[in-house]
């Protein structure tokens, strides 16, 4: 089943300062959650799992979401030119199995976050035959997410 247009919730710029970033999407309308602080274990192919901490903001107002993310050296984060997307994030009900599927059509695992069994927890990063980043989201998290939007502590 591929992922449904109805489910992709975001678009996301990896930047190197995100005051500033936010600050320029704002002059277009757009308002933002209090930016979080995230310390995550990242795994990739090949790779130890790795800690980063990266700090983030989503805009409140949707049905499609920016997200900014102040980028970390050296991770899946790493600041791009100015004005390139990073990628684009979809909720998905079964995260593994979306991996599973999206790989099955050519797309190639980046990184996840690493579930207490060291596999995928929460979301992961697949690049796509044409090069395009996509990032599936575990819908489980939702909940958390829109609650930070509308103001309230991100869990």
């Amino acid at each position: 089943m591929p992922l449904s247009h109805s489910d992709q919730y975001h678009a996301a710029w990896v930047v190197p300062d995100l005051v500033v970033a936010m600050e320029s999407f704002r002059t277009i309308g757009l308002r933002w959650a209090t930016p979080a602080l995230r310390s995550i274990i990242v795994g990739r192919p090949n790779l130890a799992p790795t800690p980063f901490s990266i700090l983030v903001s989503y805009s409140c107002d949707g049905p499609l979401h920016v997200e900014l993310i102040q980028g970390a050296a050296e991770s899946p984060w790493e600041p791009l030119a100015d004005g390139v997307m990073h990628h684009l994030g979809w909720w998905v009900d079964d995260l593994r199995q979306s991996i599973a599927m999206l790989e099955s059509e050519s797309h190639v695992l980046e990184s996840w976050m690493v579930g207490e069994d060291g596999g995928p927890a929460r979301f992961a990063y697949l690049r796509a035959p044409g090069g395009q980043l996509v990032e599936v989201v575990d819908a489980a998290i939702r909940p958390n997410l829109m609650a930070w939007l509308r103001g309230e502590t991100y869990v």
